[in-house]
């Protein structure tokens, strides 16, 4: 048994040896000088096998949710980045919502957001994490609980099911048209995550096209 388990220590090993060599592969393949946006969906970078293509809603997820968790479960750094609202936000929820983000509210507030219970079924939204866009925060937040409200039946941590949510509803969308510093910083931050190649619920967030599979297209 003691072999075995030595084995598969040096298995997990091998395996993420080769996750780390792969996304080092990946990222110094790109080139930052041709860097484009497909559909304002895909960012798109030749690599010398081919094309790599990253799905922006998924990439920004995965940045989001390792950032999110790593305030959430690390007492030790320092406190996130945020940005105050010109004008505070009285947030109107329902009897369920409100009990829903008293629950998650301290959770919240570690990564960003500053949320103040004002009175009975009410909150104010003073500011908002860095990373999430302006203009929809009253959204956000109410799709935020929903999801909380839902992933509360399942075995998940609060911790998780807060960076989880804030990821899902917070990040870039499929139809958001990013310039290319934008889409640099995608790029940059999502390879300095620990799973890349993946989004939170296990979608693929990067795909590499081969050359030999573009010229295979145009042979039939």
């Amino acid at each position: 048994m003691g072999e075995r388990f030595i084995d598969a220590i040096g298995r997990a090993k091998s395996y993420v040896s080769k996750l780390a060599a792969q996304k080092n592969e990946y990222y110094e393949n790109i080139d930052f000088s041709k860097v484009w946006q497909l559909d304002n969906t895909y960012i798109v970078s030749p690599v010398d096998s081919g094309i790599v293509i990253v799905d922006q809603m998924l990439a920004h997820q995965r940045i989001l949710y390792e950032n999110a968790l790593n305030f959430l479960v690390n007492t030790i750094q320092g406190a996130p980045s945020s940005q105050t609202l010109l004008f505070p936000v009285e947030l109107k929820l329902s009897s369920g919502e409100y009990s829903s983000l008293l629950d998650a509210l301290p959770y919240l507030n570690k990564i960003g957001f500053n949320l103040i219970k004002k009175k009975s079924e009410s909150i104010v939204l003073e500011s908002i994490p860095s990373d999430m866009l302006w203009g929809n925060e009253t959204e956000v937040i109410s799709k935020i609980l929903n999801s909380f409200m839902s992933f509360g039946k399942k075995e998940l941590s609060k911790e998780n099911a807060v960076a989880l949510c804030f990821s899902m509803h917070a990040c870039i969308k499929h139809g958001d048209s990013l310039n290319d510093n934008e889409m640099m910083e995608i790029i940059n931050r999502l390879f300095g995550t620990e799973e890349p190649f993946v989004c939170p619920n296990g979608k693929p967030s990067i795909i590499q096209i081969p050359t030999y599979e573009i010229k295979s297209r145009f042979l039939k």
